[in-house]
């Protein structure tokens, strides 16, 4: 019989079973994660297949609103575990092992719960790792299951992938037309001031989040001091069970025995007490509870804003690729929403997965098709300049007009190109294991957008040179016929259907938590409902804004991505980090109200000058 491992998942633990307890150590904790680190390092299962499996972008994904897959839990310092089930099969059972059924045993969600959930409080802690004996039936072999509880994340490779997964994706193809709306001269300004914004934010967040790390591990630490006192305090009180009886017989007072009677209770508020302190996620949800109380609600609806408004471009990019694909390939013109209608049957079951983790060999596969891509649409300028235009592509950029008309449309524009990526950077920051890349996270984290950024001015400038006005805000559709062009559509469109139910994730938990739908089971529930009934409404809305595809994209980077990336960290650095200096605080008003007075100029002009930006 195979003596190779089979992975399989376990429930997320209902209170946390850290091995180690309160007050533990920073340097125990450090050590016994870069020990994990090292671990996952030296079972590396190969480069390739280590790509398709590493889920750090779709955990963060779920990570950023605060949610945790069933195999999941958050110690008692703040840290998240994974819990995982291996099975192998052993010829003889180890001697003292319990006597089990015959019955084939199954790894499911309900008997693994069975195992690991703890009632109440008073249970011993689940250890690190436990073996347990199953026979299996009709074989004379055994199966063991261990369970094997380790700290979750990646490395910096890995969260250099989710920056830019999370960061390029269709927007950057919105970004040839906006810049031919708006003229260079305006474009390229935009572009670095909101790269600024956003790297300075993300900064100031990452603060935040460092701050409020070391005030949960200083409660934990406060906790686990009460803990050793209350344990001595009741190893002293209860080392003779019978010492209270007698003394309470000897008093004959009625208040020693309604004492012994409320000892039992009294043991609960105990352990009430030690529980109370939860440590929670630091999301950036989080952060702003702490920072702003009861008006955090603002920057929950904010997160959710935004990637339903990316999933609304998602509605209508799709449809205005396929159209234009089924025009060149059958010279057939099929109406848009027919295309958006096959789109909604297709996500809308794909939105009812509630570990987005699932999905990651797809939102892999959906990033190749995207690198794919864009290489092909500057391949693509590239020979259409050399071929079809008389002056050399160099001389096309630099004889592109300054100043357009609609330049404001750009404004919202240049931030929604980070597509809502900033919820993403505390996650990312908390997966990286080593102390040493957690520290280099903030300058790689800047570095890597930099990067990003001068890539999208490059590729804007080069494709608005090559098409000129002939340039569509759907890029692709703007592509000269072609059986290339045809399979950067479909391409594009694949890599779109594929990272949806990814995008929407974050906002069906935000707006159905409210709803106290997120804890419904099965598959007809209130979860799926409610989750199949925005996706229609988003499709609605699509139909409606369907051929404005600009717009929508200016409106929503104004009206929701400019508030969460430019207005609420700085105002959140303020409240959270009480060490910064006059300097830092003033700076911080100033970026905030900045942002507050763009977001109202730019959603005003977007909405006025709506007929302006259609396609």
């Amino acid at each position: 019989m195979s003596e190779e491992l089979r992975s399989c998942e376990a429930p997320l633990l209902s209170s946390p079973a850290s091995h180690s307890a309160y007050g533990s150590s920073d340097r125990q904790v450090q050590s016994r994660n870069e020990e994990r680190g090292q671990q996952h390092d030296d079972s590396n299962i190969g480069p390739l297949r280590g790509i398709f499996l590493d889920h750090t972008f779709s955990a963060a994904m779920m990570h950023s609103v605060g949610s945790l897959g069933r195999d999941e839990y958050v110690d008692d310092r703040g840290v998240i575990h994974l819990v995982s089930i291996r099975k192998r099969r052993r010829k003889t059972v180890a001697s003292g092992a319990p006597a089990l059924s015959n019955e084939t045993t199954t790894s499911s969600y309900g008997n693994l719960k069975n195992l690991f959930h703890r009632e109440t409080p008073k249970q011993q802690d689940i250890d690190d790792k436990r073996t347990l004996i199953a026979k299996c039936q009709g074989d004379e072999d055994d199966e063991e299951l261990e369970v094997q509880d380790q700290v979750e994340g990646g490395s910096i490779t890995a969260a250099i992938f989710g920056i830019v997964k999370g960061t390029v994706g269709p927007a950057i193809l919105y970004l040839p037309k906006g810049f031919q709306q708006a003229g260079w001269a305006c474009a390229l300004p935009a572009l670095v001031l909101s790269t600024f914004a956003y790297v300075y934010s993300a900064h100031r967040l990452l603060q935040c989040w460092k701050v409020e790390e070391v005030r949960q591990q200083f409660l934990a630490q406060r906790m686990g001091e009460i803990q050793k006192i209350l344990e001595r305090h009741n190893s002293i009180d209860y080392k003779d069970p019978n010492d209270h009886k007698m003394r309470g017989e000897r008093a004959g007072s009625k208040h020693s025995v309604s004492h012994l009677q409320a000892s039992p209770s009294e043991d609960d508020r105990r352990a009430e007490a030690l529980t109370a302190f939860k440590p929670k996620l630091l999301t950036y949800p989080e952060l702003a509870r702490r920072a702003f109380g009861p008006f955090a609600f603002l920057i929950e609806f904010g997160i959710a804003a935004m990637q339903f408004g990316v999933c609304l471009t998602y509605l209508i990019f799709v449809p205005a690729n396929l159209y234009a694909s089924c025009q060149a390939l059958f010279g057939v013109a099929i109406p848009k929403s027919y295309f958006l209608v096959g789109m909604l049957c297709i996500e809308i079951p794909c939105t009812f997965i509630r570990d987005i983790r699932r999905l990651t060999p797809f939102n892999v596969f959906a990033t190749i098709l995207i690198v794919y891509g864009l290489g092909s649409c500057l391949l693509i300028s590239f020979i259409y300049s050399f071929t079809q235009k008389e002056e050399p592509l160099f001389e096309s950029v630099i004889s592109l007009p300054a100043i357009q008309p609609a330049w404001f449309i750009f404004i919202g524009t240049a931030f929604f190109v980070f597509e809502g990526s900033i919820t993403l950077v505390v996650p990312l920051q908390e997966a990286v294991y080593k102390k040493d890349d957690r520290e280099r996270f903030p300058m790689v984290n800047q570095n890597v957008t930099i990067s990003i950024v001068l890539f999208y001015m490059f590729f804007a400038l080069v494709v608005w040179a090559t098409f000129e006005d002939q340039v569509q805000t759907a890029l692709t559709a703007s592509l000269p016929p072609g059986h290339f062009s045809t399979s950067v559509q479909f391409a594009y469109s694949i890599a779109v259907v594929l990272t949806y139910p990814l995008q929407a994730f974050p906002a069906l938990e935000v707006v159905l938590r409210k709803h106290g739908a997120t804890a419904s089971t099965g598959i007809w529930n209130r979860r799926n409902f409610y989750a199949g009934l925005l996706n229609v409404g988003l499709g609605i809305i699509a139909i409606i804004a369907i051929d404005y595809l600009g717009n929508v994209v200016s409106l929503l980077g104004s009206l929701v991505g400019m508030p969460i990336a430019l207005v609420y960290p700085p105002m959140m650095h303020n409240f959270l980090v009480k060490d910064s200096s006059a300097t830092e605080r003033c700076l911080n008003h100033l970026v905030s109200i900045i942002g507050l007075i763009a977001t109202v100029a730019a959603s005003y002009a977007t909405i006025s000058n709506w007929n302006e930006g259609g396609d």
